[in-house]
């Protein structure tokens, strides 16, 4: 009875805010949304500078080797993430979001649900390494790493008051601060040519710190109230498992091709992977960091199909947009920038690059996907993808690695990720909308960014120029297929300016 209350409360406050709110609502939501995700960014980019530089020191000091077993290590320990979380974090965030008075409850109990899930997860994850191959000194540096990635997750889980609040500059901030310790270290560790274990040993440290501010800046924002739910429990629990399955199968197909080339070629290999890996995925931070401040704004508008149709379309165009423009960038400049990054020892990187990061525009796609189906209480489905990624990736590295080796898996990466979101949801009538209204804008965007980066990579001259010529024909297209337009900038300015207007 108690959970069907939750489920009426939720549809009569979703129906309460979108129903009630005056014009000028919509206006004061936009700037909170374009301040918070400001905010975010500007985190995010910083924190992928911070990042990559002590990615780069990192691999320029253990060599492709030890940079391999690093990989391999923090690969296998996010395989269990799912189980950690067990997708508890999205549904508290969508619950918070919806009726905020209660977001301490939620997140109290979700907080307890979480430190079962993260106990059993690490435990479970130890227990299973030695016959994947994580035996010996191996397994001894994946404790540390497994405490870092599951052990730790009920401290960040209250975090999710952040996002609810749109006030994520708190998340953004403590994520820089480590950001800078970590490369602070980094550089202190490679100057004293310090162990692999002490290196992760290390980065456990300052990951303990993070979900320490993490949890003592969330309670400034929750008053302290002793109520836990079970009514709550269970419905959470019911409500996130397919995001908790969904997510297993995710890490499965972005992470098992690291494990696979560890135990199917070598360490020196998976090194060269992981190498171009980590150019790629640093910019996955910012569909995170974007789709964050949208999170709260699809749950609440979920109910009214024009408001969330607005939504939803215009953060599926500027998503791809900048998918596009980072795969054009990277593509033209790949070997320039391995180059730089990590000097020639890691040349072999370059074609894997070249190949995973066009990846990424399925990656920001599926980010909004998620999100969106989420706030439409479609999470049910996001089994299906994952599963098709998942079962596709495993089959495709299982016939490619033998015969390409790092370049094989980059080719696996590639077409699983593209199968999973560009495809497989078309197949049911719920979810379709959805998929359809993003490939509205895909497919003009991936036509364009291709064609650039062919012709960039085409002419002849440095590889700046290369860039530059590919970025050009890029945006040039992108304005006149309207990809780009200039209601964009009125959208910003106008939440700009009324976010410099006094109070009335």
């Amino acid at each position: 009875m108690q959970v069907q209350n939750l489920k009426g409360f939720r549809r009569s406050q979703s129906f309460k805010i979108m129903g009630t709110q005056p014009a000028k609502s919509s206006l004061r939501m936009r700037t909170r949304v374009l301040q918070n995700t400001a905010a975010l960014l500007g985190g995010r980019v910083l924190s992928i500078v911070l990042a990559g530089g002590a990615s780069v020191i990192l691999a320029r000091y253990l060599g492709s080797e030890k940079l391999g077993e690093f990989g391999a290590i923090y690969a296998y320990a996010t395989l269990f993430g799912w189980l950690a979380t067990f997708g508890i974090d999205s549904i508290t965030a969508r619950e918070a979001s919806i009726d905020r008075s209660q977001a301490t409850n939620i997140l109290r109990t979700g907080t307890r649900l979480c430190v079962i899930f993260a106990i059993g997860a690490t435990i479970l994850s130890l227990v299973i390494a030695p016959f994947l191959g994580y035996k010996g000194h191996l397994h001894f540096l994946l404790i540390f790493a497994v405490m870092e990635m599951l052990l730790l997750s009920p401290l960040r889980l209250p975090g999710v008051v952040f996002l609810v609040d749109l006030k994520q500059w708190y998340s953004a901030g403590i994520n820089l601060l480590r950001q800078f310790l970590w490369l602070l270290l980094v550089v202190a560790l490679a100057w004293l040519q310090a162990r692999l274990i002490t290196v992760i040993v290390w980065r456990f440290i300052v990951a303990t710190l993070e979900a320490i501010l993490i949890w003592g800046f969330s309670r400034r924002f929750l008053p302290r109230l002793r109520e836990v739910s079970a009514d709550r429990a269970r419905f959470y629990l019911a409500s996130a498992a397919p995001l908790a399955f969904s997510s297993l199968l995710a890490s499965i197909y972005m992470r098992i091709d690291q494990v696979m080339l560890h135990n199917m070629v070598n360490d020196s290999t998976l090194g060269q992977y992981v190498a171009a890996v980590r150019v790629s995925e640093m910019f996955e931070m910012l569909p995170a960091a974007l789709i964050a401040s949208l999170v709260p704004i699809l749950s609440i508008s979920a109910k009214d199909q024009k408001a969330f149709h607005a939504y939803l379309d215009r953060t599926l165009r500027y998503f791809l947009v900048l998918a596009c423009a980072i795969c054009v960038f990277i593509t033209t400049g790949a070997g320039l920038i391995v180059t730089l990054l990590y000097g020639k020892q890691f040349a072999a990187a370059t074609p894997l690059l070249a190949v995973l990061i066009w990846s990424e525009v399925s990656t920001f796609f599926g980010t909004v996907m998620v999100a969106a189906m989420v706030a439409r209480n479609l999470q049910r489905y996001l089994l299906v993808p994952t599963a098709v990624g998942a079962l596709s990736n495993v089959a495709l590295n299982f016939y490619l690695i033998p015969r390409y080796a790092a370049l094989g898996a980059a080719w696996a990466t590639l077409i699983s990720y593209s199968l999973a979101w560009f495809v497989v949801l078309l197949a049911f009538r719920q979810t379709r909308p959805l998929v359809l209204q993003g490939l509205r804008w895909a497919i003009p965007a991936l036509v364009l960014a291709l064609g650039a980066a062919w012709a960039g990579t085409l002419l002849p001259g440095s590889a700046v120029v290369k860039i530059v010529a590919g970025a050009c024909l890029y945006a040039a297209g992108a304005v006149a297929a309207r990809l780009f337009r200039r209601d964009d900038i009125e959208y910003a300015w106008a939440a700009l300016a009324h976010s410099q207007a006094k109070p009335e």
